[in-house]
């Protein structure tokens, strides 16, 4: 018996191409488009799935149309009837089938595709043209099967070119084991920053959400003129640790906010996350120090920052407050110019904000969400003045909400005693207590020196807070003892 191919099914690429027009993901203009399923791949059912006629594949399809052409990878269930839990939401069409009618739906909302590509990672598994395979990291291979009676949850991902979703499978022991699973939605070389992290997990670093395991697929150039065709590699699911889908550090530091309660205790956790996160990757990907030229190049474009940000400021503040900030400024460039410290360079994050810093529960752990990142031959304290300044921003912005207007719905109204407490908050008091905690956490990490006590720590740190006060319209919420005081 030849088995089934749903791209052979008739109508199957016209179906595809109605429903990758209505995709947000997918921006080609209206007009011609020719589809080639150029590869993918087919899964067996897992255990647990009731329907007996059910066909799990993930296609990878060279799109062509007036803009160019792109590649774009689909997982599909077809299904023998409707399905409630896969819901309206995954439903791709109906197709007409020789045993019958089909219900097409997302595989990356369907629990029938997602457990089978966990099993296929889980135990390293290939397709039978060898042009696909599962490869589980660490101790992923010794977690209990997946069957379609997992629980998951659509999540909203990194970027609007992928699909996320949250993964509970109910272990024997009756504790829940959770994955997070990527699919790209434009399959190609794996990113750097995914890549990064792969490499961190294995030498054992917790401070990023662990990549459990991939699932690999090549398929020829198709559009190659080259004698002998290449062929193109991609990721075509990510299967992580479930910290990945955890709420972000920003929710935090604004409830905190809003009650007017102490962040002291987190902030110090965050910041010793960050040091062993910049000492992690110092580990794996190695550091070392500043030639002279890099040197003086960091201190030319630090004293620039600086005299550009304050150039912008200075006629906005009131004179007394100005003559402080000019005098500040002025001995920070003396110094500057007259420093020969040489600094440490190294794989950073390099776009770090509250938004990349995620709890795994109420008590942490926390991990550093890559996503956006990563900067290679940088200065690890770029990372920290960024988290301190984003928790600055944060702080700015809940003291500068007004109250919510009368025709604003009662529910989505700020409660009257978080309204209260955050106008009692001296918010620049708490902002410099919860930086204060955080820079203690990163000294107390396993990171190296990373030249918190230096003048071009301060200097960065003025810059960019004058660019805050610059945005805020005038106003200062940063911590003066760290801008203001750099002896």
């Amino acid at each position: 018996m030849r088995s089934f191919r749903g791209e052979e099914q008739p109508g199957f690429l016209d179906l595809v191409g109605t429903w990758l027009s209505q995709q947000s993901w997918f921006k080609a203009a209206p007009g011609r488009r020719v589809i080639t399923r150029v590869g993918g791949l087919r899964l067996p059912a897992p255990e647990g799935e009731p329907d007996q006629r059910v066909h799990l594949e993930l296609h990878v399809f060279l799109v062509e149309h007036a803009a160019g052409q792109e590649r774009l990878a689909v997982p599909m269930a077809l299904r023998s009837r409707p399905s409630a839990l896969a819901g309206k939401a995954a439903f791709i069409g109906r197709l007409r089938a020789a045993d019958g009618d089909l219900w097409v739906y997302d595989g990356a909302h369907d629990r029938a595709f997602l457990a089978a590509i966990h099993e296929m990672v889980r135990r390293g598994q290939g397709s039978r043209n060898g042009r696909s395979r599962g490869q589980a990291f660490e101790d992923f291979a010794d977690w209990p099967a997946f069957s379609a009676t997992l629980q998951r949850t659509v999540l909203e991902p990194p970027t609007a070119a992928m699909t996320r979703t949250a993964i509970t499978l109910e272990a024997g022991t009756g504790q829940d084991q959770r994955t997070i699973i990527d699919f790209p939605r434009r399959p190609d070389q794996r990113s750097g920053a995914l890549d990064t992290v792969v490499r961190m997990g294995r030498t054992g670093s917790r401070t990023v959400s662990r990549v459990l395991g991939v699932v690999t697929g090549t398929w020829p150039e198709a559009d190659s003129e080259a004698a002998e065709q290449p062929w193109v590699s991609c990721d075509l699911g990510v299967i992580r640790e479930a910290s990945l889908g955890a709420p972000a550090a920003s929710a935090q530091v604004d409830a905190a906010l809003l009650e007017a309660s102490d962040f002291q205790s987190e902030a110090e956790q965050i910041g010793r996350t960050l040091g062993n996160f910049h000492a992690d990757l110092a580990g794996t990907f190695g550091a070392y120090p500043q030639t002279d030229q890099q040197r003086m190049n960091t201190i030319d474009q630090a004293v620039a920052a600086l005299e550009h940000s304050w150039s912008q400021v200075h006629t906005t503040l009131e004179e007394s407050e100005a003559d402080v900030l000019g005098a500040t400024v002025d001995r920070l460039i003396t110094q500057l110019r007259e420093t020969d410290q040489a600094m440490s360079l190294q794989k950073i994050h390099g776009a770090l904000n509250l938004e990349r810093i995620r709890a795994a529960g109420p008590e942490g752990p926390w991990i550093i969400d890559e996503q956006g990142g990563m900067s290679d031959h940088a200065l690890p304290l770029r990372d920290v003045v960024a988290v301190l300044i984003s928790i600055a921003e944060l702080t700015m912005q809940r003291m500068t909400t007004e109250s919510p207007p009368e025709s604003t719905p009662a529910s989505a109204q700020t409660p009257r005693s978080a309204q209260a407490d955050v106008s009692e908050l001296d918010g620049e008091l708490w902002c410099e207590q919860v930086t204060t905690a955080l820079l203690q956490g990163y000294r107390h990490s396993d990171a190296a020196e990373a030249g918190l006590d230096s003048t071009l720590f301060h200097a960065a740190v003025l810059t960019e807070a004058l660019d805050l006060v610059q945005r805020s319209e005038g106003r200062w919420i940063f911590g003066r003892s760290l801008a203001l005081n750099p002896e």
